[in-house]
């Protein structure tokens, strides 16, 4: 005897996961995280130079740019300016309300 089993799609398991307001706000935090962390290399990419140059624009080892880019959520907002400043670029910041539920 055979016993079939129903496949459960990732998007409804993800859909189920996210009603769930801590899941969904975890994963919003690892998702801008990333965002992040892919912004940065994006920036250096377009400066057309490497972790090494960035270092050496912002007087720090190349290990540091390496942790700053894969930690970024973590970094200040001033070492995020420096960063910036070494691509040729500059750090703003944008604060959008959310819309209330009530």
């Amino acid at each position: 005897m055979t016993t079939k089993v129903k496949g459960v799609s990732f998007a409804d398991v993800k859909a189920k996961a996210f009603r769930n307001p801590e899941v969904l706000e975890a994963y919003l935090a690892e998702q801008r995280k990333d965002e992040l962390k892919a912004l940065l290399a994006q920036l250096r990419k377009s400066a057309g130079i490497n972790s090494a140059q960035v270092a050496a624009k912002m007087g720090v080892t190349p290990a540091t740019v390496s942790k700053l880019e894969n930690r970024a959520d973590r970094a200040s907002l001033e070492t995020l300016e420096r960063y910036a400043a070494a691509c040729g670029a500059s750090l703003q910041i944008s604060i959008q309300q959310s819309p209330i539920n009530v």
